[in-house]
């Protein structure tokens, strides 16, 4: 009786055991879920979801439904942590609106254990924004080359495009303006800047008085007499008032409106005659000071004394180069040889000349001997200029200079707005990432030292036929300040190139901005100024070239200078 009892009790244990283990020891319940849902580039279905209580390698039949009652069936499988995906999927054959998403999990007799819904909506209209935030860099500059072509300045394209970026880039989010505006300010911030409208103020006292007629007589008296000597002259003025000025289209218009009657006179043709005066203008781009390297040490963080410095020996192989290339030309064409001039005729010349070359020894001795920066520089050439054409020479009176002031000051607001607004323009342009996309396309980064500076010169050389200078400098040099640091190029190098290449483009078909300064000074048609140019950038493109196999012909004066 007592084994029986204790084996019923037994019995009896092992059943109310099982009761309290079968919970336990049945399977979790089957779940299906769908986490996110994406239609991408209009017709691009993307389905990501995770299943528990699954096997692994589970299938799961997914369903689309449109508003027409068309489906779509589609098939995944788990992984071995239960997650599912379908992608890159094309429903461009269903209609338009809300597409109903299924997802189901089901036996091997073909009966739902799981099952879920979501939605999606399919609108492969055409949307402006989006197609515009697709093609982010070809719609800014289709904007701005439009503007161009409607004859707006280049500061309002800039802005415009720039203002458009940041619609794009925030979705329409006007508030996030105030981003623009602090990068427009940055841009003009630095105060090395202020160099610029000093040595503008400078270059105009100068024009306006007798400082460029002097320098001219002084480079006449010594090389008139050689064969092509009036054109070696004008080069040769060019590069001397360049080392006052800074800039070519100042010296198109002191250096060009006095010589052009000469070199007629001369025998030479019109066209050689512009082109020359043009082109030669380039030569201030590099003799320090030069406003262009200003603004790019500003942009790339430069020593803006060693981009003087870096600028003089091009400065001098360009002339040089003019120089041989005039005297070709006066034999060929039969030039007849002007009368030499005497020593005291050269005497007389080089005296009235003292005071105008103290802006060169004032400038590049003072900042090669480390006595003051060249924004100091840019404050002692306009004291020295007042000094000459006010008080030695007596050209200008108080009016004169208010007048040269005033014109200085609307230059220097044209160019301001222009670094401004190329300060803005160049930060949207990074933010949308759009120069590393350009940069991916031509392969730059798997590129050498001789390959990015090729690439380099041809993106300067381009962009300055077709807008100004200042522009090209402030957008560019940050598109390609990673790939120079990333091969280890000497960035005074590739200031000294870039400087050399803007130029070259400024004078360069079809809206080179020298070109057009010369028609108005001139009054000259458009082709009549362009005719004689090519013998003249193939000399200065061939110096470009040079420099990046030899690059002492700019570092060698920086070096003993510097290091």
């Amino acid at each position: 009786m007592m084994m029986r009892l204790k084996i019923g009790k037994i019995l009896l244990l092992c059943v109310f055991s099982c009761l309290l283990a079968a919970p336990l020891l049945a399977s979790d319940p089957v779940t299906i879920v769908i986490e996110e849902t994406t239609i991408e580039q209009k017709t691009k279905l993307f389905v990501y979801g995770y299943a528990e209580g699954v096997d692994r390698r589970q299938e799961v039949s997914i369903t689309l439904s449109d508003p027409d009652a068309k489906t779509l069936e589609l098939k995944a499988e788990t992984n071995k942590i239960g997650n599912w995906s379908v992608e890159d999927i094309d429903i461009g054959a269903l209609s338009d609106g809300e597409i109903a998403i299924t997802a189901a999990i089901t036996d091997e007799a073909g009966k739902i254990l799981a099952q879920t819904d979501s939605m999606a909506v399919l609108d492969t209209s055409f949307n402006l924004f989006e197609f515009m935030n697709k093609h982010f860099a070809a719609t800014i500059f289709l904007l701005m080359v439009t503007l161009l072509l409607l004859g707006f300045p280049m500061k309002i394209p800039l802005i415009a495009g720039a203002t458009l970026g940041v619609v794009l880039l925030y979705d329409g989010d006007l508030s996030q303006m105030q981003f623009m505006i602090q990068q427009m300010m940055a841009g003009i911030r630095p105060a090395a800047l202020i160099a610029v409208p000093m040595f503008i103020l400078s270059a105009d006292i100068m024009t306006r008085g007798k400082s460029a007629e002097k320098l001219i007589d002084l480079v006449m008296a010594f090389v008139r007499h050689i064969k092509g000597g009036l054109a070696v002259s004008t080069a040769g003025a060019c590069a001397v008032f360049g080392a006052v000025s800074g800039s070519t289209q100042a010296t198109v218009v002191a250096i060009g409106s006095p010589l052009r009657p000469r070199l007629q006179e001369g025998g030479y043709k019109d066209s050689f005659i512009l082109a020359l005066i043009v082109n030669s203008s380039d030569i201030a781009f590099l003799i320090p000071p030069s406003i262009g390297m200003i603004i790019y040490g500003i942009v790339a963080k430069t020593s803006i004394p060693e981009l003087f410095i870096a600028g003089i020996g091009p400065g001098l192989l360009i002339l040089l180069l003019f120089s041989i290339y005039s005297v070709v030309y006066a034999y060929i064409n039969k030039i007849p040889i002007e009368p030499k001039a005497s020593w005291s005729e050269r005497g007389k010349a080089l005296y009235r000349a003292l005071w105008p070359l103290g802006f060169p020894a004032i400038i590049i001795g003072g900042i090669f001997g480390g006595i003051f920066s060249p924004t100091e520089a840019a404050a002692v050439s306009v004291a020295y200029a007042i000094l000459l054409e006010g008080f030695i020479f007596r050209t200008m009176t108080l009016g004169d200079f208010w007048a040269t002031s005033l014109s200085t000051g609307l230059v220097t607001a044209v160019v301001f707005i222009l670094v401004g607004a190329g300060a803005a323009f160049a930060w949207v342009l990074s933010y949308a990432q759009v120069p590393q996309q350009l940069l991916g396309t031509i392969g730059i980064a798997e590129m050498g030292k001789y390959g990015v500076l090729f690439v380099i010169s041809i993106a300067f050389f381009v962009g300055c036929m077709f807008v100004d200078p200042i522009v090209v400098i402030l957008i560019l040099v940050p598109i390609f300040a990673p790939s120079v640091h990333n091969v280890g190029l000497d960035p005074v190098l590739v200031g000294t190139i870039i400087t050399l290449q803007v130029a070259i483009g400024s004078a360069t078909p079809p809206f080179g901005c020298d070109i057009f300064t010369a028609i108005a000074v001139f009054k000259r048609p458009y082709f009549e100024v362009v005719r004689g140019t090519p013998p003249f950038i193939l000399i200065l493109l061939s110096v470009a070239v040079a420099m990046i196999f030899f690059p002492d012909i700019a570092l060698f004066l920086r070096d003993v200078a510097f290091r």
